[in-house]
């Protein structure tokens, strides 16, 4: 089936088997999301999961004052709404596209009934929120303990993992929305790596320059995520061909 290949860019949908994919292909859609499309809101009834491929999802929890925070960020390593799909279908998060690009999305009914016929489904489905939920635990310890300059390394490695590629498209207000801190502070730590040959900056636009000077500047956080994904999935390997 020639969408299979397409279904690949989502590692999600890359580790169900063939005969589980055939329960979802005929009502995932691929769709594209501008930046800072709204995705979901607190409260609301989630109708839909999402599959990034290109996209990058930003789930954020907003506060009495109105300041929003970053919990978590989702791109093509996985999935968001898959646990609601199961469980109850009311939004708890502000879900946004902090990078535009292309998601797949299907009907989160329809995903739950898949998963009643496969065990498999819903044992990935569990495995990914559980990496998810260890990526905000991990971000709460990091927001709490480590500088903006190590922070915004482990946000730019993050990110450049999620779009694989090294342009990206990112102002100085939502960096400063995800990592809770003010532009000026954005400008003087972003300006700060450009002077250190990591990465070239711009208005609205960050390159990377140095990866490896990236991860020598992170701290232990973005190594520790990535771990954690490797070993809840690892019993799902990516499907071949």
């Amino acid at each position: 089936m020639g969408h299979w290949v397409e279904f690949e860019a989502n590692d999600f949908l890359g580790r169900l088997s063939a005969e589980t994919l055939g329960l979802l292909t005929p009502y995932l859609m691929d769709v594209s999301l501008h930046r800072g499309a709204q995705v979901a809101e607190p409260g609301e009834e989630l109708v839909c999961v999402w599959f990034p491929t290109s996209s990058v999802l930003s789930v954020v929890t907003t506060m009495e004052s109105g300041h929003d925070v970053e919990a978590c960020t989702i791109g093509r390593e996985s999935g968001w709404g898959l646990l609601n799909a199961l469980g109850s279908s009311t939004s708890t998060d502000r879900v946004v596209a902090q990078i535009a690009g292309h998601a797949f999305k299907m009907s989160a009914a329809r995903l739950r009934a898949a998963a009643a016929l496969s065990v498999n489904l819903t044992d990935l489905i569990i495995r990914h929120a559980q990496a998810n939920a260890a990526q905000v635990q991990q971000t709460a310890a990091c927001n709490a303990l480590h500088s903006v300059d190590e922070r915004l390394c482990r946000w730019l490695l993050m990110t450049q993992d999620r779009v694989g590629g090294d342009q990206l498209l990112l102002t100085q207000e939502f960096l400063g929305l995800m990592l809770g801190v003010q532009r000026t502070t954005v400008s003087r730590v972003a300006s700060g790596l450009q002077d250190a040959g990591l990465v070239r900056y711009s208005r609205g636009q960050i390159q990377v320059l140095d990866r490896r000077g990236l991860e020598d500047h992170t701290c232990e956080c973005y190594e520790s995520v990535r771990q954690k994904y490797d070993d809840l999935l690892s019993v799902h390997p990516k499907r071949k061909g």
